[in-house]
């Protein structure tokens, strides 16, 4: 199948990330989220079972076989950007990571115990795999295995792995004698500590792991290619969330404006205003074909599926910053304080894409890539690796930017988003 043919949802998959807005809208007020993010979880174990049992999130991509439902990643995709746009703080994303990464192992007995689990929301997992500054590479200070009496056993430490606090699971590259090889170690074990890192995001914990002796178990001696898809699916989940977050930034900025008149921070010009939105908005359709080509790509295996996945974590990181600025400044002084729900978006957004080295970190895996593909035969030259604004892969481009005249119409009258969210608790 052609990644043309697999970038596009149904109209009944369509309808599954609708549901899902609908349902966090119902369950899942402002209020009700700060308080989950004050408890001791962090989120709100109730409201997840119910995801899990109702929607069946937790075995989403998950094959039959093991009790999921099986869908693609372009699926997923589109759930992500639900889950981003609530800044749902449960561990769905690090959950899906941690099951494709065990299912990319070929580790038959390990699946068969833990998928299961995984599906029905009853065990989550995690992926402890990045470095101090974030990078998912093996290095001088990652995680050693050793052999012994007893079996394999790890010692050494990793930073920013998400909801590790939940998790019953970790899936941990590390290094043995042979090379890097991939394990799976239960969070319960005495020489395994788990340390908050204090972090922007408050909807999203992360810690530190340290690995004392800890038991494991081996599931594969080569963990490249359960590494790179555990990557590839974090940064596509991440990227899709951003579109997410882009989207109610979007659509509360409208609902302010049209309740509020012409912002006067923005001296209560229309064009001003009208410029904010039509950024807001070339960005999430940017930043959504981004990570729906990337989705598509790895759903039809095509080489440069981990190269899409670099450059939507890249786009969404830089425009989520920009959009959730823009947000604040337009709703003027009550913006910048910590009632404020755009103050979360905010944290979010500076902080998402450091759980996985940052801009840099991808820059830096896409000039490894390009130097390994080589140039195009017969193609133009291609130049410097940019952070800003770019389109989406060529064989799926992002759709035209509409005509200015056109994002002020839609600015001044009701939002082309399917729903617009209620006004929000913390509005004068």
């Amino acid at each position: 199948m052609a990644i043309r043919d697999a970038v596009d949802l149904s109209e009944d998959q369509q309808a599954q990330p609708d549901t899902l807005r609908a349902f966090l809208t119902d369950q899942l007020s402002s209020a009700e989220l700060r308080g989950a993010l004050e408890s001791e979880p962090g989120y709100l174990p109730e409201l997840h079972a119910k995801l899990a049992d109702q929607l069946g999130l937790s075995g989403w991509t998950i094959p039959e076989e093991f009790g999921g439902l099986g869908k693609s990643q372009v699926e997923a995709c589109a759930i992500h950007v639900e889950l981003g746009r609530a800044l749902y703080p449960g561990p769905f994303l690090s959950s899906s990571v941690a099951a494709g990464a065990l299912l990319a192992t070929g580790h038959r007995e390990a699946c068969e115990r833990w998928l299961p689990q995984l599906a029905a929301g009853t065990v989550a997992g995690t992926v402890a795999a990045a470095d101090e500054a974030g990078y998912w590479a093996p290095g001088p200070g990652g995680v050693r295995a050793d052999y012994g009496t007893g079996g394999w056993r790890l010692s050494g430490r990793r930073w920013y792995v998400a909801a590790a606090h939940a998790a019953g699971i970790l899936v941990v590259p590390a290094i043995t004698e042979s090379g890097l090889a991939m394990f799976l170690a239960e969070t319960g074990s005495p020489s395994l500590d788990l340390s908050r890192q204090l972090d922007l995001d408050l909807t999203r914990r992360i810690s530190i792991v340290s690995f004392e002796a800890a038991p494991a178990v081996l599931l594969t001696k080569d963990a490249g290619a359960a590494l790179a898809r555990a990557e590839r699916e974090f940064l596509i989940g991440t990227a899709a969330e951003a579109a997410g977050g882009i989207g109610w930034c979007l659509d509360a900025s409208l609902a302010y404006v049209r309740e509020h008149g012409e912002s006067e921070r923005l001296g209560g010009s229309f064009a001003a205003v009208a410029s904010f939105c039509v950024d807001m908005l070339a960005d999430l359709e940017n930043v959504a074909a981004a990570a729906r080509y990337a989705a598509a790509a790895t759903d039809v295996g095509a080489a440069d599926a981990q190269k899409a996945a670099h450059t939507a974590a890249l786009q969404a990181g830089d425009s989520y910053r920009r959009t959730a600025v823009a947000a604040i400044g337009l709703f003027g002084d009550i913006g910048f304080t910590q009632e404020h729900d755009a103050q979360l978006y905010y944290r979010r957004a500076w902080s998402a894409e450091r759980l996985s080295g940052g801009p840099q970190a991808h820059r830096d895996a896409l000039a490894a890539q390009l130097s390994q593909s080589g140039p195009a035969k017969g193609g133009p030259r291609r130049g410097r690796i940019s952070s800003g604004r770019s389109a989406a892969p060529a064989e799926r481009p992002a759709r035209q930017a509409r005509r200015p005249s056109e994002h002020r119409r839609r600015c001044s009258g009701p939002s082309g988003t399917r729903h617009l969210p209620p006004r929000p608790a913390w509005s004068p």
